[in-house]
């Protein structure tokens, strides 16, 4: 008898452990990792209990640190992409400016180009008038010389009638004498005053002759005088000319090798700017952005913490059992989820 009473005693607290422990993981099943095991069970059992309380409490940590941890990396991720979100927009814009100022650096090279070449073609047009000023200028030099040569004829033509006009002059009185003596001697020295008249009336034609003549040489000798002054001052002009022709050249040589230094380091620069600008495309289409990344994240997070969330508190409901002979003292539950 005494055999049988502990062996039904040992039936009942098996009979409470496993009841207890089959409400327990009911719960469990439906979720609920907050429970504990707050009735004590019989004394061979109360440590199993004791392991199963802080098994669960571990547990639900666990899960209250995912979902924690979930939800802080869910706004982490958030933050992420609205920072790579403004960082994309930063990116368009500045994206769209480069482009601009590629388009830009691409003008200022044709525009350079375009200078270059002008400057090149005034280069031309000035060598072509240096060349046609050399005739010009040679004919001037020509023409003063020559100028200068008929201001020394001329000299010399009027120092010719000078002594033309002094030897009339000696003529002259020299037929005035003779006629003088040929008067003195009388009849037989008639035809000699004749000739001497004669002679002497010449004389005064020839001397008014040598004297238009000594005048208009005057005359040619100013104005060749003059000629040869403007011819001169032309040469000169002329040479002044030259000299600022040359500067000039030199000028837009100088002018036509930095216009095309400028263009050579705009299209450099331009060839920069747009190897930048592709530079910043991504290399691969087909790859994902980051922002499509962060939203796999995202997703999976919320799956994680979805999944996690499945294990929350539940709040038991125990009807009353009615003491019928011969019925069962399990207990049933009814599980709600609060």
């Amino acid at each position: 008898m005494q055999d049988r009473d502990k062996l039904e005693s040992e039936l009942l607290e098996l009979r409470t452990v496993v009841d207890t422990f089959d409400g327990s993981l009911r719960r469990l099943a439906m979720g609920d990792v907050q429970q504990q095991i707050q009735h004590p069970l019989p004394r061979g059992y109360d440590g199993l209990r004791k392991d199963f309380n802080r098994g669960l409490a571990s547990v639900g940590a666990t899960l209250d640190t995912i979902i924690a941890r979930s939800r802080g990396v869910r706004l982490e991720a958030d933050e992420l992409h609205q920072s790579l979100k403004r960082k994309t927009e930063e990116e368009v814009c500045r994206q769209t400016a480069l482009a601009g100022k590629v388009a830009e650096t691409s003008s200022a090279a044709d525009t350079a180009r375009r200078q270059s070449a002008h400057v090149e073609h005034i280069q031309s047009i000035l060598y072509n008038a240096r060349v046609d000023m050399r005739r010009p200028k040679e004919t001037a030099a020509q023409s003063a010389e020559q100028s200068e040569r008929t201001c020394q004829s001329l000299a010399q033509l009027k120092s010719l009638t000078d002594e033309v006009r002094a030897m009339l002059r000696e003529a002259s009185l020299l037929a005035l004498n003779g006629g003088i003596n040929a008067a003195h001697t009388g009849v037989e020295g008639e035809e000699a005053l004749g000739a001497a008249k004669n002679l002497h009336a010449l004389t005064r034609k020839v001397s008014s002759t040598i004297e238009a003549l000594a005048e208009a040489s005057e005359s040619a000798v100013k104005h060749a005088n003059a000629a040869a002054t403007a011819s001169g001052q032309t040469v000169r002009e002329f040479d002044a000319l030259d000299l600022y022709t040359e500067a000039l050249d030199t000028q837009l040589s100088s002018l036509g090798r930095e216009a095309r230094q400028h263009a050579v380091a705009t299209e450099d620069l331009r060839a920069g700017l747009a190897e930048l600008a592709r530079g910043n495309r991504p290399l691969d289409d087909a790859q994902p952005s980051p922002e499509m990344q962060l939203s796999n994240i995202d997703r999976a997070i919320a799956e994680i913490e979805r999944q996690a969330s499945r294990y929350m508190p539940v709040r038991v409901v125990t009807p009353p059992v009615d003491p019928a002979p011969g019925s069962s003292p399990r207990s049933h539950l009814r599980l709600v989820k609060s």
